[in-house]
């Protein structure tokens, strides 16, 4: 088929108009690949690979733009490129394309992923290590990069998170707290020993005034039922559940009564 009219309509893109009217858009690497500016004709062969080229083409830039945005695993970037429904080979190119180029390292990306994880964020270690392994990370790779993390760093900065959590409660006695920050931490990826060291050197005292609070609405709810000593009782019971110390409680108690 005749190529009546080729035109450039963007940075690297060209349009080519055929004989039956047909408007090809394709890729200037495209044109000079197969000498378009040049050939008069384009049989049904070409114009087939031509094509089934110019959509590798579009994906490619269009994983140029998405990497360059966001920065992804090889992993992570075979999970994206499945909506086209290339072929394996297409993948492959894809990939091997944009590891020449720089885009696709999992080697960079893990060492950015901890930088990032382990400075902007509440996660400790293992955690960031979870995160690499679900990301595809192989395991060189995860050593490597995790190697970036300074121990004495992390401490630091679970020291400050545990210091903020004892500061801003207003909730919970210091047993119950000290087991919520058990639990949250290690579920950020801290290690069990490295949290209870700083709970360790924390100096507890139990808040009188949110004491006060609890009891008082226990006793109310419990007077309902319970009158004279089994009331006290009671009361004594639940707030011990709630970690509060028996000796304050019953400072509490001889209060009220």
């Amino acid at each position: 088929m005749k190529i009546e009219k080729i035109k450039k309509v963007g940075s690297s893109k060209y349009q080519l108009i055929l004989q039956n009217k047909d408007v090809i858009t394709t890729y200037e690497d495209m044109i000079l690949k197969y000498n378009l500016l040049y050939r008069k004709e384009i049989d049904d062969q070409l114009l087939e690979t031509l094509l089934e080229e110019t959509r590798s083409s579009d994906v490619y830039y269009k994983s140029v733009k998405k990497i360059t945005t966001k920065m992804m695993s090889v992993h992570d970037y075979k999970k994206w490129l499945e909506k086209y429904h290339l072929k394996r080979e297409e993948k492959e190119q894809l990939i091997d394309r944009l590891k020449h180029v720089g885009l696709l390292n999992d080697d960079v990306y893990a060492s950015a992923y901890v930088r990032d994880k382990a400075y902007l964020s509440k996660y400790g270690k293992e955690k960031i290590e979870q995160g690499l392994k679900e990301h595809g990370i192989g395991i060189e790779d995860r050593k490597k990069a995790l190697q970036e993390i300074n121990d004495l760093d992390m401490y630091e900065k679970l020291q400050k998170a545990i210091m903020k959590k004892v500061e801003q409660n207003h909730r919970y006695s210091n047993q119950q707290l000290k087991q919520k920050i058990i639990t949250e931490f290690v579920s950020l990826g801290y290690i069990k020993q490295d949290i209870l060291e700083v709970l360790s050197h924390i100096h507890w005292k139990e808040d009188t005034k949110l004491l006060e609070k609890e009891f008082e609405k226990v006793y109310d709810r419990a007077k309902r039922k319970y009158q004279g000593n089994e009331l006290f009782l009671y009361v004594k019971n639940k707030l011990y559940q709630k970690g509060f110390s028996l000796d304050q409680i019953q400072a509490c108690c001889d209060k009220k009564k």
